[in-house]
């Protein structure tokens, strides 16, 4: 015979792990919702060339180089190859701190949608 305290236990066991998974599916549905935001942001942008041209990220190839100030958004995937910036990718990596990106080494990978928050960084299309 089952004690009633073993009943109690395994119904509030199960209940937990039911509340668990629906929190799981909310914050994993959040998650790809702002996913979704940040790709819709990058259609959007206009990027700086080192020029002075602006062209829409859309239109940019591999090889091009624009120029991201404080403030602004990273229109492409690229290696920064001038200048050194903090960049807040969290939007991307859930990163909660801005990251140090700058030429040369590991630290020179830039992501499209990532906000650069302090400098200038110029940056080459990948």
């Amino acid at each position: 015979m089952v004690s009633a305290d073993a009943v109690a236990f395994l119904v509030t066991l199960s209940l937990e792990v039911v509340r668990m998974r629906i929190v799981k599916v909310l914050t994993g549905g959040r998650r790809r919702a702002h996913g979704d935001e940040v790709r819709m942001a990058r259609f959007d942008t206009t990027a700086t060339l080192l020029d002075g041209r602006t062209k829409s990220a859309l239109k940019l190839v591999c090889g091009e180089v624009v120029v991201v100030e404080a403030g602004g958004m990273i229109p492409c995937d690229g290696t920064v190859i001038d200048g050194m910036a903090m960049v807040d990718e969290s939007a991307i990596t859930g990163e909660s701190a801005p990251v140090l990106r700058e030429p040369m080494g590991n630290r020179s990978a830039v992501v499209a949608g990532a906000r650069v928050v302090s400098s200038r960084i110029v940056v080459e299309v990948r």
